[in-house]
């Protein structure tokens, strides 16, 4: 009895201590009711070619480890944007890359759209895979962002979608999932609004799965930031899928075997601003001041250190393309000043040499 005690009284303290911390939505609430979540939740939209798959495997699509990648806004409030970089570098924790964020104006890898002017009628959320990005003038789109938008949703499709930007596939489609999708039951609920998707796009995004040979999966993750939320009804046992709003540890470790090695593609201030005394920044924000990283706070600014290091060049290393020579999948090429990976149906733009 007195084990049991003590067991309740751990359960209240947690429970007090997690109602204390929460965001305003309660997202650590959110796996209680994994069915409501996922009935409710926004979808992110395939944006590459799966028919395309077994052309070329995922790696072929991947970005080199240690680069740094380039990104910016094409429109959007400084506020969505702040909001964006805020939590896609959480990636950056466990792969060995670098986002640099630059001027709208300057080149860059991933191209961000939010719904508004020329997205205005894109209300869906979706990146291209990986270094496909580069081939896009518009390669990622957050549609259903605004300032209202609670913290958990922000970090959610931030991250799932810099997750496809960094060549990773939809959970559910990883060839060894094994879901009991119920098809009659997930082919009416798609069929209505907000998706409206036909037979054939259900099957696209959903029950379509990649085969072993060009997937880097190996053990099905439930709780991947990469998967849809499922709910009860969707499948034949009633199992459901939240709607993960977090990295797993599955996804932590992954990622880390795909972009391996000590973050060197660039130093800590590498792609963040200098302070600029005339701009408005919010919490999470970092800037630059004088050789030194700061983080904005709600009371103010936390010091992270000095910045170091250098930027590793992504074609450090890559001969040029010789006309002559005979090339395998995956093998790499300066041509032009660009880095080129070579595939089974030709050559992927990795990007410029330099960054």
């Amino acid at each position: 009895m007195k084990k049991l005690n003590l067991a309740k009284l751990a359960l209240v303290t947690s429970l007090s201590i997690l109602l204390f911390n929460c965001e305003k939505d309660s997202e650590d609430f959110i796996e209680a009711n994994q069915n409501v979540t996922a009935k409710n939740a926004h979808v992110c939209i395939e944006k590459w070619d799966t028919n395309q798959s077994k052309a070329a495997s995922l790696k072929a699509k991947q970005w080199e480890p240690g680069q740094t990648i380039r990104v910016k806004f094409l429109n959007g409030n400084s506020y969505v944007q702040s909001k964006v970089r805020q939590y896609a570098v959480e990636w950056e924790s466990y792969a060995n890359l670098k986002f640099e964020w630059v001027s709208s104006n300057s080149s860059a890898n991933i191209k961000i759209g939010f719904k508004e002017g020329q997205f205005a009628d894109d209300g869906g959320s979706w990146s291209y895979l990986g270094t496909d990005s580069n081939n896009y003038s518009h390669s990622m789109h957050f549609g259903w962002f605004n300032n209202n938008t609670s913290d958990t949703e922000f970090r959610r499709t931030t991250i799932h979608e810099f997750g496809h930007a960094l060549g990773l596939i939809h959970e559910h489609q990883n060839p060894v999932a094994g879901i009991n999708w119920d098809k009659e039951a997930v082919y009416a609920y798609y069929a209505g609004p907000p998706n409206n998707w036909s037979r054939a796009q259900v099957d696209n995004n959903l029950f379509r799965r990649y085969e072993k040979n060009v997937s880097n999966y190996s053990v099905y993750d439930p709780k991947s930031i990469m998967h849809y939320p499922i709910p009860a009804e969707h499948t034949t046992d009633g199992v459901a899928v939240g709607n993960n709003s977090r990295l797993s540890a599955t996804d932590k470790s992954f990622i880390a075997t795909i972009y391996p090695g000590t973050n060197t593609g660039g130093g800590n201030c590498d792609g963040v601003s200098e302070y600029n005394s005339n701009a408005s920044y919010s919490v999470g924000d970092k800037v630059t001041y004088q050789g030194t990283l700061y983080q904005r706070t709600s009371s103010g600014w936390n010091n992270l250190g000095a910045c170091d290091s250098t930027p590793v060049d992504i074609c450090s290393g890559v001969a040029p393309y010789n006309s002559n020579a005979s090339y395998s999948v995956g093998d790499k090429v300066t041509y032009q000043g660009t880095l080129y990976q070579r595939t089974s149906s030709g050559w992927n733009n990795l990007g410029a040499c330099g960054s």
